[in-house]
């Protein structure tokens, strides 16, 4: 059975994005069970801040580093799927312009990553909260 809101459980994760040619450009990743387009996220880490753990995601999922906001920028909820049930999450979402794309990182293979201008970032994600986070990227640029 689903979780009711008030067990919901709370997830990080980053926005990666990159100005190119005066454009702002967002850098959106597979999930590895059903390729569908999303941002990098996953639970908090004991003993990080949430924006560093969001920061290490982004690292391990998409292969970038780069300068991340120590707070932020809205949140989202989705239904994380697990073997019987399903959990209710709420993301806090940071915004990391990225500075840096690595060759090799840990779950390189494992999940496509792509640039999208930020409108058809918005198109390609599932949930209408993170499309309209993704969409209200400019102003926290």
């Amino acid at each position: 059975m689903p979780r009711t809101p008030q067990e919901e459980l709370s997830q990080v994760a980053a926005l990666p994005f990159r100005i190119k040619d005066g454009r702002i450009e967002v850098l959106l990743v597979t999930s590895r069970e059903t390729k569908r387009w999303l941002i990098p996220k996953g639970w908090p880490m004991k003993g990080k801040k949430p924006y560093k753990a969001a920061a290490r995601e982004a690292e391990e999922e998409a292969g970038v580093k780069g300068a991340i906001k120590q707070k932020p920028m809205g949140t989202y909820d989705y239904w994380k799927r697990r073997a019987s049930h399903f959990d209710l999450c709420r993301v806090n979402v940071y915004p990391l312009e990225v500075s840096k794309q690595l060759k090799s990182w840990r779950e390189k293979g494992q999940r496509d990553a792509r640039w999208f201008e930020v409108e058809e970032a918005a198109l390609q994600v599932l949930e209408p909260a993170l499309a309209d986070l993704i969409r209200r990227l400019p102003q926290h640029v």
